[in-house]
């Protein structure tokens, strides 16, 4: 005769299946940007676990993809299916609504419009994705979906310098428009400038895209380094100076690094290579 399993029997399967599961959960939050390889006893040193039962658990992990373990080293890090679950999940995170309340907070603290700024479909022109503005009189608005090139302007030549070598030579051997007293139309300035930006982290023009007003700019880079946005300032040049620049700038990186943070990004990769 067929047994069946009582309540309570149940019951203690749930609850063993469910710590296996805190247990897995624990180890995989291991793994982070500043410790991304660990030995079985340091798992299970830092887990509170047995070291047979940590090798268990690495080992069912790494039977679906989740850690990888170097033969060599026999340290383990997180595997291909981790990586995959991470795109995938940023891949359906709106940024939009991650970076609105830190736009909020960089307009608090510096007065001038805050911008996200992506690269559009194409990969050829810049599109606003979310915009704070400022509260000031006398104020830069740029309404979300806006498209402008990518030779002009902090956030669109910052989201240029993070771009490949070989789409920055193809944007480079087509016309550069004029749109202001200040936009690079000379494709050698260009590119000294874009080396520039690679090489400080960060992005600044001065009337480049509108008459009398200036933008800050830095990138959000993907953990291989892609782009991801940038994250921006503007407002009119009458208001910037070298202690603003620099003020502004603490401010962009950290906003950058937020943005960043929430996205599940290295923080170091949220702002570029230099703090400028």
């Amino acid at each position: 005769m067929e047994s069946k399993a009582t309540p309570e029997r149940r019951s203690g399967a749930t609850a063993s299946g469910l710590q296996v599961l805190d247990r897995a959960f624990a180890i995989l939050g291991l793994f982070t940007g500043e410790e991304w390889e660990w030995t079985t006893t340091g798992i299970a040193r830092a887990v509170g676990l047995t070291v047979p039962t940590a090798h268990r658990i690495l080992r069912t992990l790494r039977a679906h993809g989740f850690v990888a373990r170097d033969d060599e080293t026999k340290r383990f890090r997180l595997g291909p299916a981790s990586l995959a679950l991470g795109d995938r999940a940023r891949a359906v995170i709106d940024i939009r609504f991650l970076a609105r309340p830190v736009l909020q907070q960089l307009v608090l603290e510096s007065g001038e419009t805050a911008l996200l700024t992506g690269l559009n479909e194409s990969r050829d022109r810049s599109v606003c994705l979310e915009r704070v503005e400022s509260t000031q009189p006398l104020r830069l608005s740029v309404q979300p979906g806006r498209q402008l090139p990518l030779h002009a302007g902090a956030s669109q030549t910052v989201l240029l310098a993070s771009m490949p070598d070989e789409e920055i030579a193809t944007l480079l051997e087509g016309p550069l428009e004029r749109l202001c007293s200040g936009t690079i139309t000379n494709p050698a300035t260009l590119r000294a400038k874009l080396d520039e930006i690679r090489a400080r982290g960060y992005a600044q023009s001065i009337e480049e895209t509108n008459q009398g007003a200036f933008g800050l700019a830095v990138p959000i880079l993907d953990s291989d380094l892609s782009i991801i946005a940038a994250v921006g300032l503007a407002g009119p040049s009458a208001r910037l100076s070298q202690k603003r620049l620099r003020m502004d700038l603490r401010r962009l990186h950290k906003a950058a690094e937020d943005i960043g943070r929430a996205l599940g990004l290295p923080a170091m990769r949220a702002s570029g290579a230099a703090r400028g």
